[in-house]
């Protein structure tokens, strides 16, 4: 089965959380200033390709690296709505060679968006 990225409220048995508080999350926030427009505030798009951007850099392919082998075959469970882009995509395809715009994202029952 490939991995997938889940929604959660909480702490999902089996997957591992990648959500705020994580080593794994996103140090960039939507609504945060651009580096590009300081005055305007960045997308979900914008924080998710600059959080692929950053482990694309000299320091963050060090972090790549780690974060592929340790996340390799698992879901991730982040609190992102399954709608939108979230950087668990991206950790998704750098551990198990995915598209992170594939799409693969799957909301758990019982949980809300």
């Amino acid at each position: 089965m490939t991995p997938r990225r889940l929604q959660v409220s909480a702490h999902q048995p089996g997957a591992v959380f990648t959500g705020p508080g994580s080593r794994y999350a996103n140090p960039f926030r939507a609504g945060d200033p651009s580096p590009d427009l300081p005055d305007r505030p960045m997308t979900t798009h914008e924080v998710v390709d600059l959080f692929a951007s950053m482990l694309r850099g000299p320091v963050g392919r060090f972090y790549a690296a780690q974060f592929a082998a340790e996340l390799r075959g698992r879901d991730l469970a982040c609190t992102c709505s399954v709608d939108s882009p979230c950087h668990s995509d991206v950790l998704l395809a750098l551990a198990n060679g995915l598209d992170h715009h594939a799409g693969r994202s799957t909301r758990l029952k019982g949980t809300r968006r």
